[in-house]
Order: C-alpha cells, then structure tokens, then sequence
C-alpha cells in the first residue's frame, strides 16, 4: 500500500473516532447547558482545549506564520457562530434533534462551495436537497407545521458549519492543521467568553458541581480536541467524499446515544425523516454514477495509440468484438485483421471476451488472428471472465487493458476487475431491444461523464488512422 493510501485510510479511521466523539458530544451538551449558559460553556469549552493544543504543539505554534494565523482566525469566526447556535439550540431542543439537524452542512456544502468557489454542480445535489428538507420537516415540524425555536437555532448552525469545513477544505492543504485548530479554538474560545460577559452577566461560582466539571472536560477534551482537532488534521488527507459521509454519521450516534443515555423519544415520523437526512447526505456525497465512468473514451478501437500503451507497460488487451471491431455477429473484416495481427506483431497479447456463444467467437477469433486466446459467455461484468482472461494472457491489472462498446456489461466489468478501461462507440447503431434500452441508460451516465469534464484529456486518443 502506498503511503497516500496508508494517509487516506488513517484519515477515514481517525474521522470514525471524530464521529463518535462529536455523536457522544451532543448528549453532554444538553446536560451541561441546563446549568451554564451555553455562551459560557463554549468559552471553557475551547479556549481550555486551546490552551492544551498550545502546550502540547508549542514549538509549531511559535514557528506559525501570519497567514497560518489568519486562516486559522478566519475559520474561527465561523466555528464560533456555529456552535454558539447549535449549542443554544440544542438547549430549546433535543439532543438527538440537534445532532441530525446539524447534519444539514452536508446537503449545503455544494451550494457554497458553487458560490464561494465557482465549481458547478450536478443535478443529484438539488435532490439531495429536497430529499433532505423534507426529511429535517419530518424531524422538527410540529402538529401545528412549525418549527421550533431550537431546531432554527440549529438549522443556522448547520449553514456556517458548512462555511468552516469550505474554509478547511481550502487552507489545510497547504497550512499546517494543528496551528488552524489551534487559532480556531483560542479564538471562538474568547469569543465565546466576550459574549458570555455581555449576554449572561457574571458567572456564579457556585454552579461548578461535579456533574458540570465533568461534561466541561468531557467536551474538552473529546468533542473539542479529538473532534474538531482531529478533524482538521484528517481534512489534510482524507478523500472529500469519505470524509463528508463519515462526518454525517454523527447525526446518528447523536441520536442513537441520546435515546439510550437521556431517554429521548424518537417518533416514526422522526425516524423516517433522520432516513431521508442520511439518503440526501449519501447522494450529495457518493457519487453512483461517476463509478460507471470508463478510464477514457474514444471514438472507435481503430483510432487508440496502442505504441502508447505499449510502452505505459500494457502487455495483454482484452477486446470485445461485436460492435467494438466490427459490426455485430459479423466476420472479421481487413480492418480488423490489419489492427489485430499489428498489435501481435508489437508485442501484445490479444483476448476475446465476450458474452455470446463459442462458436461465434471461436470463428472471429480463427478469422483473424490466431495466436489470439479467447472467452465465450463470460458472465460480463462479473469479474471471473476478466481474471481468466489475466491467467491465460499471464498479465496483471497493471499490464491489461480493456476496450468494449457497452458502459454496463464491458466497462463495468473491466473496472470491478481493476482493468484500465477505454470504451469505443458503437459501430452500428442498429441493436437488439435489450441493448438499445442499456443505450438510453449509458446516455446519461456518458453525458455526465462529458459534463463533469468536458475538456477531459484522452491521452491514447490518435488523431489519424493508422491501421
């Protein structure tokens, strides 16, 4: 495993631990809040988980540049409204209420992101989110289809928790995410305690119970520092859409621990909204039809710089034939042929893997080429045929190409073995029904592959032909 690997996957278990501290948190929140003011609270909360973070990285502290600073202060000022809210809110609400509807951030961050940084997003995003409204409805609305004062509070929450994680996202690339962590919390921390003196009044000594001093440390030190500590540092590495979709879980320990810990209710009209949540934040963050997206397309099989891919170290290709080097369940023609025994000559190992049955592509195969080996009714896009395919050419997933004409049966296939895939189009438009319906399916994922990235390079793409 390489070591981007090893950080990616280190980053996805760490956001697990950071998921369960921030679930856990909510319910100590609504425990602490009834005998502190929330403003108060937060300012013990992360001004202390501050200074720990100080002392512990003093030397990366010192050695922080004005800019690290800037950002950091930055991000602060997003962290401290947003928990400023959630935590109000989660005193008018409940815990488990609090902890889904933070969740919100999930839905938004798309939409900001759009805003703030120009990029466009996909149709599956405007679902997501009147999936997810209706399910935060379902949650928060009363008899009477109104919103509490709690779940408002937490809503606005939501909206500039998603501006922080932006704000992390951009600078943790290239700042140190200790110092941004660091910065965040001494300053939300002040900010917390500057606000408290105005609002709260004084605080009274006489409140600190033992109960209260250990949801205080609870919060320091769990939801604060190994939450959005480790989440700052684990945003450094870890893919976006992992990272969203482990951070959303939240919602659900939230709930779940609020339920066995505080004794909460959750009605059905609850659960089913808190599904409906989890759904609009899978579909905003997994992307279902990027995973059918071939590794390149190109026009036709004649036109692929195969020197190219030679010389990458691809040693075996693997080919579908009807429709991808001739037209179907026709015999092999002169171009076809020319192609075929060009390849041999250069070197490659040449498969046939196809669905259909032997004697048709035993009969392409001893008509064109007939070093080449071959594979009827291989099950495609089940994995099997492609791994037989690398036992006999005795090449690897590193050394094997694939190129096929159809997105779910060829492509799919070559991409669940780990084959880099090329698909083709058609050569003859004319098809069996059964195929012509997976056309108007593969229609929209190809366009939303070309969409994505219109100017998506095809770097085995030849201009001329060749063969």
């Amino acid at each position: 495993m390489s070591k981007t690997k090893k950080n990616e996957l280190l980053a996805c278990l760490g956001l697990v631990f950071v998921t369960v501290c921030w679930g856990l948190g909510f319910v100590f929140v609504k425990t602490t809040v009834d005998a502190m003011s929330p403003l108060y609270l937060l300012g013990f909360r992360f001004f202390t988980g501050g200074i720990i973070l100080c002392i512990v990285f003093w030397k990366k502290m010192s050695a922080a540049g004005i800019i690290q600073i800037k950002h950091g202060l930055m991000i602060g000022v997003f962290l401290f409204i947003a928990m400023m809210f959630q935590t109000y809110g989660c005193k008018y609400t409940t815990a488990g209420k609090n902890a889904f509807l933070t969740t919100v951030y999930v839905i938004l961050v798309p939409f900001f992101d759009r805003v703030i940084n120009g990029k466009r997003q996909r149709m599956r995003y405007f679902v997501a989110a009147v999936i997810g409204f209706w399910g935060i409805g379902l949650i928060s609305l009363s008899g009477k289809f109104s919103i509490e004062l709690g779940d408002w509070l937490t809503l606005v929450c939501g909206v500039f928790y998603a501006l922080q994680m932006i704000l992390i996202a951009r600078f943790a690339k290239d700042d140190d995410p200790i110092v941004l962590a660091t910065v965040q919390f001494l300053e939300t921390g002040v900010l917390s305690f500057i606000m408290a003196m105005l609002v709260s009044g004084q605080l009274t000594p006489g409140i600190f119970s033992r109960d209260l001093i250990f949801g205080i440390a609870f919060l320091v030190i769990f939801p604060t520092i190994f939450g959005f500590g480790l989440q700052t540092v684990c945003q450094k590495y870890a893919p976006p859409a992992p990272a969203a979709i482990i951070m959303g879980m939240e919602a659900v320990v939230g709930a779940v621990s609020s339920y066995f810990l505080l004794g909460e209710v959750m009605t059905q009209k609850m659960i089913i909204g808190c599904v409906m949540l989890i759904a609009a934040m899978l579909m905003v963050e997994i992307d279902i039809i990027g995973y059918f997206y071939p590794d390149e397309y190109i026009e036709n099989a004649y036109v692929i710089d195969y020197g190219k891919l030679y010389e990458e170290g691809k040693r075996g290709i693997i080919f579908d034939i009807d429709n991808t080097l001739v037209m179907h369940d026709h015999p092999p023609n002169d171009k076809s042929i020319d192609l075929l025994n060009a390849l041999s000559d250069m070197g490659f190992k040449i498969l046939f893997l196809s669905n259909n049955k032997e004697k048709r592509v035993k009969s392409f195969r001893d008509g064109s080429v007939e070093s080449a080996m071959y594979l009827h009714k291989a099950g495609k896009p089940g994995i099997k045929g492609y791994r037989r395919a690398m036992e006999m050419m005795e090449t690897d997933e590193d050394s094997t190409v694939f190129i096929g004409d159809q997105l779910f049966t060829d492509i799919w296939g070559a991409k669940r073995a780990g084959i880099y895939n090329i698909l083709v189009k058609p050569i003859d438009p004319k098809e069996e029904i059964q195929i012509v319906l997976k056309r108007k399916l593969e229609r929209i994922v190809i366009s939303s592959y070309l969409r994505n990235d219109p100017d998506k390079p095809c770097p085995h793409m030849k201009k001329e032909l060749n063969y």
